[in-house]
């Protein structure tokens, strides 16, 4: 029976044995020691069935092979004997892990204890016993760290969770309590792209612009044209169901632009059209090229398929003079052991002493040698053809792809510039959008 006992122990178990009497005001005292008498007297327990199932197993081995051969009552004994002492130690063990499993809940409910009294170290500390360190335990953990003012080992935490926007917004606080402002900025702009409209977004949105801080220029010189695009974004994704909400995002975008720039709001917007449509036109040369490319490609293809063709037909043409050669071989073969069971049977018959079965046994090896003759110099053309298949299905193979490739030119060049037509499609509309967007605002 094999399992990590020792893991077991000094894992999750030594986790309640460390328990000391500070654990008083979440759990009582006696009920800790208690569990941990059990998890002592569950191993107590397991030693002696273990021991003596390893026993029974050893002397079990002995009748394997020859030596059990007439020892069958006594193997099923054994055997009998070990399923019993495998169903006891599997009850102890999942009891002893039953309790181990008690002790890591109260740990972790004594370290949720030490954070609600605010002794956030002795809270950390338990929630590092914890051995299952999911999402929830690194978010206590970070929670702590936050609330002792350690906002590096706070963040650390943070980013080792899965990430998403909500837990971002937590560095981003953390940063910003750290005075990393940098920092913060960064993950703000993180959170913000790409838009997708969830609540951590819009209040990473509101609070991008209110961290300002006297070094920010120098460290995102392009923080007013990345913080537009952000607007811009939104807008082009509340188009359809809040025209309105567009048309304000949209304005706010320029608006930053031209704040920047010192440029009138209605220079900014035709310069940010004449950017998307210059986006559009550009799609559609890639597009372009990339219909060049796979034309290119494809004919690159129909070259391989006519040279495996070619291949296959070289190797048929070889294979036709192969098969003779081997023809031939069969046939000599065939001869020279009709022969010598003709030899044989001639040896049988001169000797005297020869018994009737051997001259049988004699006589029905030259019958079927001679059948074998017989039917290789009859079936030659079969023969051969049969040697020849494989050869004439690889070039049927080649031919059949070769074909196929053809057929499907059109498909081929389709799903090759399918990805460069979506762009397309969505540089157009986007254009469109912002066109529209534009002419409500300006014009």
């Amino acid at each position: 029976m094999n399992f990590n006992k020792n893991r077991l122990l000094t894992g999750i178990f030594t986790a309640g044995l460390a328990l000391s009497s500070f654990v008083a005001q979440a759990a009582e005292e006696k009920d800790i020691a208690d569990l941990e008498k059990q998890l002592i007297q569950a191993e107590s327990k397991l030693l002696e069935p273990e021991l003596r199932l390893d026993k029974l197993q050893q002397d079990r081995s002995k009748y394997d092979g020859a030596s059990g051969w007439f020892q069958g009552s006594k193997k099923k004994a054994l055997d009998s004997e070990i399923e019993k002492n495998k169903t006891l130690v599997d009850q102890q063990y999942a009891a002893m892990r039953s309790t181990a499993e008690q002790v890591q809940k109260m740990v972790f409910a004594v370290a949720q204890t030490f954070e609600k009294h605010g002794q956030y170290a002795k809270a950390i500390e338990y929630y590092l016993k914890v051995e299952n360190r999911n999402d929830s335990v690194r978010e206590r953990i970070a929670s702590c760290y936050k609330a002792a003012a350690d906002y590096q080992q706070a963040i650390k935490w943070l980013l080792e969770m899965q990430r998403n926007d909500t837990v971002l917004l937590e560095v981003v606080d953390c940063c910003k309590l750290d005075n990393s402002m940098k920092e913060a900025v960064y993950w703000l702009f993180e959170i913000l792209k790409p838009w997708s409209e969830n609540s951590a977004e819009l209040a990473a949105l509101d609070l991008i612009e209110k961290y300002d801080y006297p070094q920010r220029q120098h460290d995102y010189p392009d923080f007013f044209r990345r913080l537009s695009d952000v607007y811009i974004a939104k807008s082009v994704a509340a188009y359809q169901s809040n025209f309105l909400q567009a048309t304000r995002d949209y304005r706010k975008a320029v608006e930053l632009l031209a704040t920047d720039m010192n440029e009138t709001p209605s220079l900014v917007s035709f310069a940010i059209l004449d950017r998307h449509q210059n986006d559009y036109r550009a799609a559609l040369e890639i597009l372009d090229r990339q219909k060049e490319a796979a034309e290119r490609n494809f004919e690159d293809k129909v070259r391989r398929a006519r040279q495996e063709i070619d291949d296959a037909e070289d190797n048929l043409r070889r294979a036709r003079m192969d098969a003779d050669r081997d023809y031939e071989s069969r046939l000599r073969n065939a001869e020279h052991t009709a022969r010598r069971a003709s030899d044989k049977l001639n040896e049988v018959k001169g000797n005297t002493a020869a018994t009737p079965e051997e001259l049988k046994r004699a006589q029905q090896m030259l019958d079927n040698a001679n059948r074998d003759l017989e039917h290789i110099r009859r079936n030659r053309d079969e023969i051969i053809r049969e040697y020849m298949r494989p050869y004439h299905r690889e070039v049927e193979e080649a031919r059949d792809a070769y074909d196929r490739l053809l057929a499907n030119r059109t498909r081929f060049i389709e799903e090759y510039i399918a990805p460069y037509k979506r762009q397309v499609a969505e540089a157009k509309k986007s254009f469109d959008l912002i066109k529209t967007l534009h002419d409500a605002n300006f014009k």
